[in-house]
């Protein structure tokens, strides 16, 4: 028979948690991830139990993860769990096996991987809100003592946190042992994963060695070590602030292209500037990603380096570039536009392929009443009447020469690339305006020096560089230069 004090007060701790760390509201639909051992078994009986109370509705979701022999049986438990609570349920299975090996990543990582991705797509597809998971007190201290002895940050050290994102773990401030109390007293029944009784990984090893020695000379040591764990939290939370209101005045983002000012970012303290460049990270790869203290600290002694250039391959498709005093991490597929070439035919706006970068030709007829003749980066005017359209707009080329604006022999590109401290993804996509066959313009760069507008100029033809949504700067004043 129920204990019906025993079963209420572990779900007024639950009722606690999913309240104080406001982890729901009403109406929103949950999918709680069920293994079929026993943590998982007590969330979904008291989810259940606080279902009228909250006002939510769930789908459980199990993955094989195709380990073990007994893994279908177990995916066949987890079915009849979800139909006697009269719950839709959603399984899959998966060779993790396989996917660890293709990845040459930990079987214990891809499993992490692969169940994420699982019920991530479950919340999608069936348009819930929440992913509920088992994690309990003892995984907290069991992931704080493996942390440790990684040579965890601070970050690290917080262990896992009540909730995040679409994730949240109501069953957190539980104990192990207070969950098989509830489950005996409400008589429900689980499955046991062998496999968490070895000591082949190391959360395993944690588990099943080093916490019981911890116990024996100190019986109590959970409820300190979360104590402590409680405050790691809260100096993270202070500095994760700091380092949000510094954002913004370091990091700039263009589409999946983050860059960073190297200047200022290396003039904060490496516990703000961590912080950056690991929010930038979880950005790109999001956030059930894991990264290190040694990819961060790769891309800070990397960020200090007195080499204008550097670049790092860094995991999940990801790579850092550094170009003079600009650096940045974006994904690593190539996005090199070579081999294009547009006919310019008449003015307007062109969009360069595959990149964020627009050109905008445009002629103007005397009178130039209002019009600013001053050539700057970004804006070149030519004399119409001696040059106009057709022109083509195609990528740098090994060998390409420019004669340069105020010089009489032509000097390549490349060293003009050099000179000015064009970062080397811009010189690979910006687009050079050429005449039949020579070149012009190479926008933020150099101008030609032919063409330029003389007092008898009946025609002017203004062609402007910028990013998209940016518009070149206006209102510049008259000058020789053009």
């Amino acid at each position: 028979m129920e204990d019906l004090s025993c079963k209420n007060s572990w779900l007024d701790l639950v009722r606690q948690t999913l309240l104080t760390h406001k982890m729901v509201e009403k109406g929103n639909g949950v999918v709680l991830a069920i293994s079929g051992g026993p943590d998982s078994v007590a969330l979904a009986h008291m989810m259940i139990q606080l279902k009228e109370e909250f006002s939510c509705w769930f789908v459980i979701a199990h993955l094989d993860h195709s380990i073990r022999k007994e893994s279908e049986q177990d995916l066949e438990f987890v079915k009849n769990l979800a139909k006697s609570l009269g719950i839709e349920f959603v399984g899959e299975k998966i060779n993790v096996p396989g996917i660890a090996q293709q990845k040459k990543i930990s079987l214990e990582e891809a499993g992490r991987i692969a169940r994420y991705d699982f019920l991530e797509t479950a919340r999608v597809g069936y348009r819930a809100n929440k992913i509920a998971t088992a994690h309990n007190a003892d995984d907290v201290v069991e992931t704080f003592l493996l942390r440790i002895f990684q040579g965890s940050s601070l970050t690290g050290l917080c262990s896992i946190p009540f909730k995040r994102g679409n994730i949240i773990r109501p069953i957190l401030t539980l104990s192990r042992l207070q969950i098989m109390e509830f489950l005996a007293c409400t008589e429900h029944g689980y499955v046991i994963d062998k496999t968490n009784l070895s000591l082949d990984t190391e959360r395993n090893f944690i588990r099943n060695r080093i916490v019981p020695a911890i116990r024996e000379k100190f019986p109590n040591f959970k409820n300190p070590t979360l104590r402590t764990i409680e405050l790691i939290q809260k100096d993270e939370q202070y500095l994760n602030s700091m380092a949000n209101e510094l954002y913004l005045s370091v990091v700039s983002k263009i589409e999946d292209l983050f860059q960073v000012d190297v200047k200022r970012i290396n003039a904060l303290p490496d516990t703000i500037s961590s912080r950056i460049v690991r929010s930038i990270l979880f950005s790109l790869s999001g956030p059930h990603t894991r990264w290190t203290r040694f990819h961060v600290d790769s891309i800070l002694s990397a960020l200090r380096v007195s080499k204008p250039f550097f670049r790092l391959t860094l995991p999940y498709g990801l790579l850092f570039t550094k170009d003079y005093g600009t650096a940045s991490i974006t994904s690593s597929k190539e996005q090199s536009i070579d081999g294009y070439c547009l006919d310019i035919s008449e003015p307007g706006v062109v969009e360069i392929p595959d990149s964020n970068l627009v050109l905008e030709f445009s002629v103007f007829n005397r009178p130039f009443s209002g019009l600013s003749l001053k050539t700057n980066l970004d804006k070149v005017y030519f004399d119409a009447d001696l040059i106009c359209f057709p022109f083509c707009l195609r990528p740098f080329q090994a060998g390409d020469r420019i004669i340069p604006w105020g010089q009489n022999k032509p000097v390549k590109i490349k060293k003009l690339f050099i000179d000015t401290k064009t970062p080397r993804r811009l010189r690979r996509d910006l687009p050079l305006v050429v005449k039949e066959n020579e070149i012009i313009w190479v926008p933020g760069v150099r101008r030609c020096t032919s063409y330029c507008v003389r007092p008898e100029t009946e025609h002017i033809l203004e062609i402007s560089f910028s990013l998209k949504g940016v518009s070149p700067e206006p209102g510049l004043q008259s000058s020789g230069s053009m």
